[in-house]
């Protein structure tokens, strides 16, 4: 058995058909069905980071799917990187959240960074010998990502910038080897990329979750951070630009997850409904479980395509901003949907996680929240229809 399931595999060869691609993804999913899966309520209740699954994904070359070769990548489409992340998604949330935004880090440096920072990160972190984290929001500064605090000034003296401010809701804190930093220069928002041994660099407290919990989330100090001019991201005063694209491609990734997580959520509640028996016949003959089955699976359909089409649109250089919002607020708010349908179909079985379902609920609602919440998604889109020609 694998998890890459023939809903997931027939949606894929709509957009792209290679035998080698689709035996990538039977492979990540023999594994991700027998080493990742079995282990991920364990990882949630512990709150233990998953370092080994990541090691065992990054062996298996899932990071570097949609890399270019030169770098060490498998040079593959894009879409077939998202295919990989919903079964992630099943799997276990919390290996998918803390390889996503590695993955976004990776995507940045090969984005803006130059030939040196490529040489010197992106090779090693795709094979995964470097871990990487995102480090934008702050205490102040969260859906208004220009109200950034936190500073960067030039030494010339020293050939380097000096960095102050905190940082708060990091993935991978604490566990990343390299930090993307955004922070204000003189000449406006810059990106950084932070080592995590470099001097004035301090994690600060690891903050407690409902949700994807093996993920870790912390605070990040930065008090006369010393960063060496070469590790400057791209162009100074140009880091808002990179930020969003960034965020662009990230959004398709938490949407993939947010599919994963609301297909394995089906899948149980599918199941369960053929073996709980109610006034003498199992629940899957009343109409009401039904009709609830019918909307879960239709929904987590639409959020496959068009998570997929967002990816589409990026591999094939068209402008993927609003289509990667609709994708991430579909994806998202189904998986709450569909993770919550799951505990009612379970009932008080699914309330005290009997059957592990709750997981997928406490996991689906922070999707809606991460990469930009559903409301600043619904902003991005409807900015977007009124500025074109669409409406």
């Amino acid at each position: 058995m694998t998890l890459f399931r023939k809903e997931l595999r027939d949606a894929l060869s709509m957009l792209y058909s290679s035998s080698d691609a689709m035996q990538l993804l039977e492979s990540l999913g023999d594994l991700m069905e027998s080493k990742i899966m079995p282990n991920a309520r364990r990882i949630d209740a512990e709150r233990i980071f998953p370092r080994e699954n990541l090691d065992m994904l990054f062996k298996h070359g899932l990071c570097r799917i949609p890399f270019p070769s030169r770098y060490g990548g498998l040079e593959l489409p894009y879409p077939v990187y998202i295919a990989s992340l919903e079964m992630l998604g099943m799997a276990c949330a919390s290996t998918g959240l803390s390889l996503a935004i590695h993955c976004t880090v990776c995507s940045g440096i090969e984005m803006f960074g130059s030939e040196e920072q490529k040489e010197h990160y992106l090779k090693p972190l795709i094979h995964g010998k470097m871990l990487g984290a995102f480090a934008l929001t702050e205490p102040d500064a969260g859906s208004d990502a220009k109200a950034i605090q936190t500073r960067a000034r030039l030494d010339e003296h020293n050939n380097s910038y000096i960095i102050n401010g905190r940082k708060r809701f990091i993935t991978n804190g604490g566990y990343a080897d390299l930090y993307l930093v955004f922070a204000v220069t003189e000449k406006g928002y810059s990106a950084f990329l932070v080592d995590k041994d470099c001097n004035g660099l301090r994690i600060g407290k690891y903050m407690d979750k409902m949700g994807v919990r093996g993920s870790t989330l912390t605070e990040l100090h930065l008090n006369d951070c010393i960063v060496p001019k070469a590790n400057l991201l791209g162009e100074e005063g140009k880091g808002y630009d990179y930020a969003m694209e960034m965020l662009h491609t990230g959004r398709i990734g938490i949407a993939a997850l947010s599919t994963g997580i609301a297909q394995i959520a089906f899948e149980k509640s599918l199941a369960y409904s053929k073996r709980r028996y109610a006034f003498g016949k199992p629940i899957a003959e009343f109409q009401m479980i039904r009709q609830k089955l019918a909307d879960m699976h239709t929904a987590i359909s639409a959020a496959r395509h068009l998570t997929l089409s967002a990816a589409w649109a990026k591999d094939n250089g068209l402008d993927y901003a609003l289509i990667a919002a609709e994708a991430k607020l579909f994806a998202s708010e189904t998986a709450k949907m569909v993770s919550d349908e799951a505990i009612q179909i379970h009932g008080a079985y699914g309330y005290v996680d009997e059957y592990d379902v709750n997981r997928h609920w406490r996991d689906a609602r922070m999707m809606s929240i991460g990469e930009g919440t559903s409301e600043i998604m619904r902003l991005i889109i409807s900015h977007r229809l009124l500025r074109s020609d669409v409406l």
